[in-house]
This record gives C-alpha cells, structure tokens and sequence, in this order.
C-alpha cells in the first residue's frame, strides 16, 4: 500500500548535498529518516532546520527567532518589487472594489479561523510579482545553510567531485480543480562561484489567503483614502498605503506557500545528553570570554553547528518557570519565556509514564536556568549530571513540549530511541504521535527497529474504525496513514553517496521495509551456522 500524494504536503528535492546524491521527500505532519550510517540522514534534517528558519523570516532578523512566530520571509522582504513603479489608479480600484465587493460578502471573521479564500484573477495579478521576487534574499538563505551546518561557506557542503553544484527545490502542488496539480517552487543553486534563489510561481495557480476582520476594515478605509486622494500629476500618489494592503496579502499567501515552512523549527541533536550535562561550562565559557574582550588578543572560537548553538540558546532562553526574562549570551537580547499552549499535559504524561518522575528549572545566580529531575516520591531534586542518561535525553523534549513549541510548528529529533530500553523507545513514539495530534509535526532520524514497528501499529490503527480499537495497545495513539513518511537513505550501488526512497507500507511483509529484518536475518542466519558448526565439531570429537 503506497501512501497517496497530498496537496497539503510539501515537496523537497535534494541533488549533490553532502553524502546526498539525490532525495525527493515529502514534509509530512511525521517524517521518518532510516538507513545506514554516513547516508544523509541528519544532513537532510538539518537541511530542512535551515529551510524552516530562512522561510519563517529568522534568518534574516539574526537573534530574534522566538519573537517571528506567525511571520515569514515575506513579512520582512525590505522593498517591493519594482520599487520605482507606482500603482495605477486603475490597480488601486481593482483592489478596493474587491475589497469592498465580493470579499465583504464572504465571511472574513469565518476565513480568519483557518479556511483559506482564493484571490480572484485581477488581484492576484498584482501580488504574484512579490511572490516571484525574493531573489535578493539569496544571501540570507546561503548564511542560514551554512550556519546550520558550521561550515564557514555553503559551496563544502556540495558533494564532492560535482562541478555542476548542488540543488535545492522546495515544491507545493496546487489543484483546485480536480485535474493535474502543477507546483509552486522555490529553488536554491549552491555553487563555488555563487548562490542563486530562483521562483516558480506559475499563473495558473490560484493564490489562497488568510483574510482577517482588522485587515479588511483596515484595507477598505485605506484604499477608499488613496482613491479620493489619487492624482496623475502627484508625486505621492498615495501607492505607499496601497503596497501595505498588499503586503499583507502576500504575508498570508507566502505562508500558505510555504506551509509548514513558515514556521519554527526546534532541533534537538543525537549529543543533546552531553549537552545538557555540560551546558553549563559551554556557557560559562562564553561569558568568560565575553567578560575579557578588550583585554587579551583576538582567539578564534571553535565553531558550533547552527543546530547545537540553538539547542543551546534555548536552553539558557527558557529561564525559570515562571517566566523570568533571561539575558541570552549568545544572542545579546533579553525575551520572556513562552507558555504557548496546554502542552503541559503531554510533557507531563512523558514524566508519568517513561521518567517517573518531574522535570524542573531553576534559575543560577548569574541568570541562566539550572535542569533538576526528581524521582516520584523523593523530595530532593537531582541534577541532570547525577540521573541517568534517559532522564537527560528526554529532559529537553519535556521542556520544549512545556515551554517553546506552538501549534504547527516542528520539533526534529535526532535518534529517539538514544538511551532508551526498547519499550521506552515504544512509549515515546506513542506520546510523540499524541504530540502530532495536539498540532506539532515531528520529524526524526532513526536506527531503530522498534521505532519503525510501533509507528507502523499506529498507522495501521489508524485504518481501523475507533469503535473497532477497544482493547488494542496504542489505540489511543492511532494515525492516519496520510500522516506518516518513511524515507530510506542508502549508499548508490555506484557507491558514489547515496540515494533516497520512501519505503511504501507492505502489508504481507507487516510494515517498511527499511533493511533492519536483513540485519536480524543476517544475525540469525549465523547464529544457526554457528550453531551446525558446534554440532559437528561434537560428532567429530565421538567418532574418535
């Protein structure tokens, strides 16, 4: 059985990327990256990490990603496209007729809760040009890839030997009309001599927005006040206040575009044990530095990756549960922690049923927070460095799921199961899926078996009815099969880096065939040589 194609899903294309020969994956609500060793699958993780915060407007407001939730690149593009030229009075008018036309008439308070409207053709002929135009932020893109991967510029990561470069497409198929979707599609050239960001935004696709009551009544007092206003000979023609109305509506269409690339991303690395044991001095050490600037010679630093400096900016921006404003050393701004939804059921389940115990902060004299873990029934906290390992791998999810992470956003997980006895590994893919279902998409890399078998239970519950689930184990944790995507990463048979796949779900072999029963075959195939081998060095030795 072959997961169908969904409209909603986005579509990313990798060629010549570090050990990645060529990759086509979908981003699903869970994706799943299994295969060997050195084949890719924390490079295409990170890859996406770095597309989420070039799309969600991160990177280009360094420093303030907890405070962009809800904008993305094209809330903070710096001019409009053809800035010299000014709207007509004829495109101003298309634009409040329709405003305050057809539009008022469509329930805007009901579009605000999530169903998109679809621009009509006059009007998404003046805003397809912002759309098109982002070519200026190719530099911001080629930055955000090269932090992540801490390299100190984005042409290393083109796989070795490739003149030609390496390529990225980000696509969304758009359809409403039943027939062949044709794709939205951003693409991005990472070459030695340059990086390019090129569009695709093809006609024929229709633009769906967002409308929201407050941006409507602003819209129509607005474009009313440039059209009274509008003379041919003035230099204000009043297109300045018009350009607004249509930034607007291409914040809204950009996200939609992009969806769920417009929004935050959180990383949590295969080291975050180490991490969180040892942050404390990797902090200290950074204000140690910082408290001698000035004083001694220029020594470079070593190099984090993105994804490990902003595990640990997280770490020391979460601060103390009551949500004390904490000045971050690395990024020089002060921010409040966020309690963004009732997530706190789901960190706290994680407590109950694999921990066993609470999670806590606190925060140090200096002001950055302390992690503490107590055992049920204890009235002491312990300090992550005295629990063990799969108390400090699982303390950063139950943070994150409590303080950071919103609806709609991704929380990428390296190596899960790190740690974890395999029924643990078992009990948090459920409470990862009751974490889907609470909004959060999930991505994670893996080499576990036990990983890939209980998501496959879960999505074959999925395909029963809830009244057929009574009695199961997991029921309550179903998926949709819709929601699940699994991608191996292999080596090419040229040996020449590797290569991805999705792996369909088989149902006579009972789930993905991902090459972990090869290695239990392969385990047991020589157990039974072993085994034969014995038996007749014991035939031997009685017929002496």
């Amino acid at each position: 059985m072959t997961t169908p194609p969904n409209l909603n899903d986005l579509k990313l294309s990798v060629t010549n990327l570090g050990p990645i020969a060529r990759a086509d994956i979908d981003l699903r609500p869970i994706t799943v990256f299994v295969g060997p060793s050195n084949t890719g699958k924390s490079y295409m993780a990170m890859l996406v990490y770095a597309l989420h915060g070039f799309f969600s407007g991160k990177a280009l407001r360094p420093g303030f990603r907890s405070m962009l939730s809800g904008q993305t690149i094209f809330s903070v593009r710096p001019s409009p496209p053809e800035e010299d030229r000014s709207l007509t009075r004829e495109e101003i008018k298309t634009l409040n007729d329709w405003v305050t036309g057809p539009l008022s008439g469509m329930g805007i308070e009901d579009s605000s809760d999530g169903v998109p409207l679809v621009l009509p053709a006059p009007v998404a002929k003046l805003v397809r040009p912002w759309l098109k135009d982002i070519g200026a932020f190719d530099g911001f893109l080629d930055a955000e890839v090269a932090r992540c991967y801490g390299v100190d510029d984005s042409s290393r990561l083109i796989r070795n030997g490739m003149r030609s470069g390496a390529l990225i497409a980000v696509e969304r198929p758009v359809s409403d009309t039943g027939e062949k979707a044709t794709s939205f599609r951003y693409g991005f050239s990472i070459r030695d001599d340059e990086c390019k960001l090129t569009s695709r935004i093809p006609a024929s696709v229709p633009l769906r927005f967002l409308a929201k009551q407050q941006w409507h009544e602003r819209a129509m007092t607005e474009l009313g006040w440039a059209l009274s206003s509008y003379r041919d000979d003035a230099d204000d023609d009043r297109s300045y206040m018009v350009r607004d109305i249509i930034l607007r509506l291409v914040e809204s269409i950009g996200a939609d575009i992009i969806s769920p690339l417009s929004r935050a991303a959180y990383y949590l690395p295969a080291d975050r044990t180490g991490v969180m044991h040892a942050h404390r001095v990797v902090v200290g050490s950074i204000i140690g530095q910082a408290s001698r600037a000035g004083l001694q010679r220029e020594t470079p630093l070593p190099q984090l990756s993105g994804v490990l400096a902003d595990f640990l900016e997280e770490l020391i921006g979460l601060g103390d549960r009551r949500g004390v404003g904490v000045r971050t050393a690395l990024t020089g701004f002060t921010r409040r922690v966020r309690s963004p939804m009732s997530y706190s059921s789901l960190a706290g389940q994680i407590e109950k049923d694999i921990l066993q115990g609470k999670i806590s902060m606190g925060q140090s004299p200096v002001g950055y927070p302390e992690f503490f873990y107590r055992p049920e029934g204890w009235e002491e906290n312990l300090g992550l460095m005295n629990t063990s390992s799969m108390v400090s791998e699982l303390a950063p999810v139950v943070l994150y799921l409590r303080h950071v992470v919103r609806p709609g956003e991704v929380l990428i997980i390296e190596e899960p199961e790190s740690c974890l006895h395999p029924a643990m590994q078992v009990e948090f893919i459920r409470q990862l899926a009751a974490a889907v279902h609470a909004g959060v998409r999930v991505m994670i890399t893996t080499h576990s078996e036990w990983v890939l078998d209980e998501l496959t239970n879960l999505a074959r519950l999925g395909q029963l009815p809830k009244s057929r689930r009574e009695g199961l184990s997991g029921a309550d944790f179903a998926l949709d099969p819709e929601m699940l995507g699994v991608w191996l990463f292999r080596p090419k048979k040229s040996g020449r880096g590797s290569e991805v796949e999705e792996i369909p779900f088989d149902e006579d072999f009972g789930g993905f065939r991902s090459g972990f029963d090869d290695v239990a075959m392969g385990t047991y195939n020589n157990y039974a040589a072993i085994s034969n081998r014995i038996e007749e060095t014991k035939a031997e030795y009685r017929t002496r």
